[in-house]
């Protein structure tokens, strides 16, 4: 069956097709009820009547002639209305007051029931009438002497229950109509939302993504539907602004390599004169392509991390030992700018988590290069870990330039630097970013503080192992 595409017809459709059955099974219900009802009224009836007659027929054939008289004379004898024959053993009506008012019984149904000694009760229709009969062993001493015959119309029944199917055929319809027009009224309102919903959302593209839905009780289903719909949408502006914001950043990137790249190859085909220029334009070509591959493989990272694509080595990582190593290796970067790497470890605890040895290197690795990066000849920059709620700390403070408060809540975002135009040597702005995302594949956080002009300080908190050694 082809269904109208209209949610709001097909609610009420259904709503209808509901009622009607339940309406149409009710009168269903009842009809029977009543015929039922109404038939075990006229068998007790017509079972009252051989009750009676039973107990006054005579034995003789002599009285039979009399009896006879006496049923068709008072009513009240035989019923009113009640319509009686008699048969003896063999079958053989001996009193039929009014011949022709009973059909002929059939003589194996009578001898039957004769036999039997049971009584039996069929309808019997005709063209224009329906009688109930009961068919009545007669029994004198306890043997069956004959058989009496007790039918009763059911016309007055018939009428009875042709009037209640006219009330049904003309009440049910009314209602159905009354509620088809509720239904479509209340699905109308129902569905207002919705409607509300789809002309918001039609308006909707990448251009307007602030837009929002009308807030909604959200004790009901369209409030939350409304709800998730606005998360959605701020999911997807954030999105789309990032990625506007990443094609940007790379590009520009990206575009000063490139831009270096193709001027010195057009300066070393026009000027080139001798093998040594042309050897020292292909090493700087070679630096900026290895610049190129390093802002790639860290945007590679970084989008295989979102996805969900990036595996990790989980094992027991020992962090004294680890911090210990990159305090050396952060000795070795100082050494040619004068920069002191100083270490502290606690005296008895040994500090054990549970993560990837690798990447808490690469993480680590950055905020050590990067507090030397940052950091004028002849400063400072101090590792510590230590242990702070229940968590190992392990903090990477600089006496670098330090930085402003307003920039702290963005450092981490991919490509972002506080001045493009510093002299000192910078990244692509991501190396925060992958420091970021290594702390919370980890379960844990990284907190920073800063003072321009006095340095910065980066704490790195990690969920400790679950069985934590001594030393």
């Amino acid at each position: 069956m082809l269904l109208p595409r209209s949610i709001r017809l097909r609610i009420t459709l259904w709503y209808v097709l509901t009622v009607a059955l339940i309406l149409g099974a009710s009168g269903v219900f009842w009809y029977l009820s009543l015929e039922r009802t109404l038939r075990a009224e006229i068998d007790d009836r017509l079972l009252v009547v051989v009750e009676n007659l039973a107990g006054q027929v005579p034995t003789s054939p002599e009285g039979r002639a009399e009896f006879c008289t006496a049923v068709t004379q008072e009513p009240t004898l035989s019923g009113a209305g009640a319509l009686v024959r008699f048969h003896d053993a063999q079958g053989l009506a001996w009193c039929d007051p009014l011949p022709g008012a009973l059909p002929e019984a059939d003589p194996r149904v009578l001898a039957a029931v004769a036999q039997l000694g049971q009584p039996r009760y069929q309808t019997l229709k005709g063209n224009d009438h329906s009688l109930r009969v009961l068919d009545h062993p007669l029994l004198v001493g306890g043997r069956v002497q004959g058989l009496i015959q007790v039918g009763v119309s059911e016309e007055p029944a018939r009428r009875i229950l042709d009037r209640l199917s006219l009330i049904l055929l003309i009440s049910i319809p009314l209602p159905l109509a009354a509620l088809a027009l509720g239904g479509w009224f209340l699905a109308d309102r129902a569905l207002a939302p919705v409607e509300e919903i789809t002309q918001t959302i039609s308006q909707i593209n990448t251009d307007n993504l602030s837009r929002r839905l009308p807030p909604a009780d959200e004790h009901n289903e369209i409030g939350r539907l409304v709800r998730n719909f606005n998360r959605m949408l701020a999911q997807l502006e954030n999105s789309f602004r990032r990625m506007r914001q990443f094609a940007a950043d790379a590009s520009h990137e990206l575009r000063t390599p490139l831009t270096v790249l193709r001027g010195e190859t057009e300066v070393a085909l026009r000027w080139g004169k001798n093998a040594e220029e042309l050897r020292q334009v292909l090493a700087s070509n070679l630096e900026e392509i290895d610049r190129m591959g390093r802002i790639i493989d860290d945007l590679l990272l970084l989008a295989k991390s979102e996805a969900g694509e990036t595996p990790m080595n989980i094992k027991r990582v020992n962090l004294n030992q680890l911090v210990h190593e990159l305090a050396a290796q952060g000795r070795i970067l100082g050494e040619n700018k004068g920069i002191a790497v100083t270490l502290e470890l606690p005296q008895d605890t040994t500090f054990f988590c549970d993560g990837d040895e690798l990447r808490l290197h690469q993480m680590l690795l950055n905020l050590v290069s990067n507090g030397i990066k940052y950091t004028p000849t002849g400063g400072r920059v101090a590792l510590r870990l230590s242990k702070a709620d229940g968590q190992a700390a392990i903090s990477v403070s600089d006496t670098g330039v330090g930085m402003e408060a307003e920039h702290l809540q963005r450092i981490f975002d991919r490509f972002y630097r506080i001045d493009r135009n510093r002299s000192l040597e910078s990244g692509a702005g991501l190396g925060l970013s992958i420091v970021k995302w290594i702390v919370e594949a980890h379960q844990g956080r990284i907190e920073v503080s800063s003072t321009l002009g006095e340095g910065s300080c980066f704490t790195v908190y990690l969920p400790l192992a679950a069985a934590e050694a001594s030393a």
